[in-house]
């Protein structure tokens, strides 16, 4: 059996990509600005992309939306809003239009918490939050943003990633 295994090994390890070992899969969501530098490293990611230069140029400590979905869903949740302005994903990153999604779906907060919150493009939220049946919390932003932050509040945790469901905030 042992020859067998180191046989193929070489053949396994060929067959893999390279691990990248500071990706998101690796990054605790308790950053929010490591977690989306390191999700903006995908290839395929335009949701981090998008967000991380406003993010960069943004000081204190924030809290961003991420649909807690694969790359495709998040670009969708993108492509919706885009298409509802008339839009398309074509130089998406980089544009106006990737500013304003990136000021809509951040937080100058530790944590999305019940009341009113404002994001950074200035708009103010409706925000409730309750217990749900596995006794964690949830928080509705507006009705129609669905999810939980993914930190504990606990001493030394910077920042946080709010997992929504496959909804963005608006950003026209």
């Amino acid at each position: 059996m042992r020859p067998l295994f180191f046989a193929l090994l070489p053949l396994m390890v060929s067959a893999c990509t390279l691990v990248d070992l500071q990706g998101a899969d690796f990054v605790g969501k308790e950053d929010a600005r490591r977690y989306v530098a390191a999700c903006a490293r995908s290839h395929t990611d335009l949701y981090c992309k998008a967000l991380l230069p406003t993010l960069e140029r943004t000081p204190g400590e924030v809290t961003v939306l991420l649909v807690n979905l694969g790359d495709s869903d998040r670009t969708a949740a993108i492509e919706r809003e885009l298409r509802r302005q008339g839009l398309t994903l074509d130089g998406f990153v980089g544009s106006a239009a990737a500013d304003r999604f990136a000021r809509a779906n951040i937080f100058l907060a530790p944590r999305i918490q019940a009341g009113t919150m404002t994001s950074l493009d200035g708009r103010s939220h409706t925000v409730t939050c309750r217990l749900n049946e596995l006794n964690t919390e949830e928080c509705v932003i507006d009705g129609t943003v669905r999810g939980g932050n993914a930190n504990d509040p606990r001493p030394g945790v910077v920042g946080n990633v709010f997992v929504t469901d496959a909804a963005i905030l608006p950003f026209d």
